[in-house]
């Protein structure tokens, strides 16, 4: 009879073990589950809420690890906790249990079932990256990045149709809803890495190589993304912001950039370039501003470190300092007045000083940034009025 208490007793124990795991277990998937519930609208930098194909497919490759090693987690575990109430040693001293060393048909068991796992794995990731680089041959936009310390230069290249859009902005990159969108990715300085979570995963921009990358949005939207490579001191604000407009809306926004005479304030109507103030002469060397004698500033991949983003249509950007600030004109005077101490480290800081302008050059500059928009108002806010060379918008 006490052979068959003590049986009673590892049955009840085991038991109670293998109740307590599947509880933790469902108690943290439970967890999960929950924190998952509007991390789009709080997260924007989650992997959790895919809006493209490719993001997609990386999603289904995250839930084919997951699913299979909580497969293997539990079956191993409940290997374990058994073997561990089974084989326990007792106070009588129970018989040492048989040993199994040099069994060929576990070894060959244990050995052929992770290799299986592995292929199940292997399989779909090596087939996915081939699609992601057939996708990267050929799409309906060019786009180069130049990845600086620390902020991002995007050029725009030829579009379906051949046109060349002549578009050079930085850190807000605005990109047609459901046309593939190729990134070409350069840097002239030191490794960066390109990632916008909701839309593809991270591409390494590396000196001296350009890597291609397709994003194709599904949905208009904004998506945020950041550089996932250590780059320097404020690699933490490396960030930046795609935006997926309707078609019709992404030509607005090129055709606003190519044309000076859209914009408010000082610019030309007569076909002269527009001055910009005197005190942005300071600035001359780094930054460009399209229709007007701000144009000598270097851009691309031979450009020094010291180039900065090209102002045009400035105050249509929602931040600053590559998405350190929100655009207002209580941080931009911060930003002026003392870049270093916003954005340690930066190139603008070895220019501008604490003292190196004055309050009223401060104003002077704030008030002419305020101009840069289009007189009939930024992309998406009106319809724009018909202006000389611009892009066509292709038919739907």
């Amino acid at each position: 009879m006490e052979w068959r208490r003590r049986v009673r007793e590892r049955r009840t124990g085991l038991w109670r073990t293998l109740t307590l795991l599947s509880l933790g277990v469902a108690t943290t998937l439970l967890l999960a589950a929950c924190g998952g519930v509007g991390l789009e609208e709080s997260r924007p930098y989650t992997t959790t809420t895919p809006e493209s194909p490719t993001a997609r497919d990386i999603q289904g490759l995250y839930k084919l690890v997951f699913w299979m090693a909580l497969v293997v987690f539990l079956v191993v575990q409940t290997a374990i906790v058994y073997t561990a109430l089974r084989f326990r040693r007792t106070s009588h001293g129970a018989d040492r249990p048989a040993q199994i060393h040099g069994n060929k048909r576990l070894e060959i068991l244990w050995t052929v079932i992770p290799a299986i796992v592995l292929l199940v794995i292997l399989i779909p990731s090596i087939t996915t990256m081939y699609d992601f680089d057939a996708a990267a041959e050929e799409g309906d936009l060019v786009v180069d990045i130049y990845a600086r310390q620390w902020w991002w230069e995007i050029h725009y290249g030829k579009d379906a149709r051949g046109d060349e859009l002549g578009v050079i902005t930085g850190n807000e990159i605005h990109i047609p809803v459901g046309q593939d969108v190729i990134f070409r990715l350069h840097s002239n300085n030191v490794i960066h890495s390109f990632w916008v979570p909701q839309l593809s995963g991270k591409t390494d921009v590396i000196p001296g190589h350009i890597n291609e990358m397709s994003i194709t949005a599904t949905e208009p939207g904004e998506y945020y993304g950041e550089c996932a490579e250590f780059c320097g001191a404020q690699h933490a604000w490396m960030r930046f912001k795609i935006v997926a407009d309707p078609v019709d809306e992404f030509y607005t926004w090129v055709n606003q950039w190519r044309t000076a005479t859209t914009m408010a304030g000082p610019a030309a109507t007569s076909g002269e370039l527009s001055r910009v103030p005197d005190t942005f002469g300071l600035c001359l060397a780094c930054h460009q501003i399209n229709g007007t004698n701000a144009n000598v500033a270097p851009v691309g991949i031979e450009s020094p470190p010291t180039s900065g983003p090209n102002l045009t249509l400035f105050a249509c950007r929602e931040t600053l300092a590559a998405g350190l600030l929100v655009n207002n004109e209580e941080n931009l005077r911060a930003w002026l007045r003392d870049p270093g101490a916003i954005k340690e480290g930066n190139w603008m800081a070895t220019v501008i000083q604490p003292g190196t302008l004055s309050e009223e050059q401060i104003d002077e500059l704030v008030e002419y940034l305020y101009t840069l928009r289009p007189a009939e108002g930024c992309a998406g806010d009106a319809v724009p009025a018909v202006v000389p060379d611009t892009v066509a918008i292709p038919a739907a």
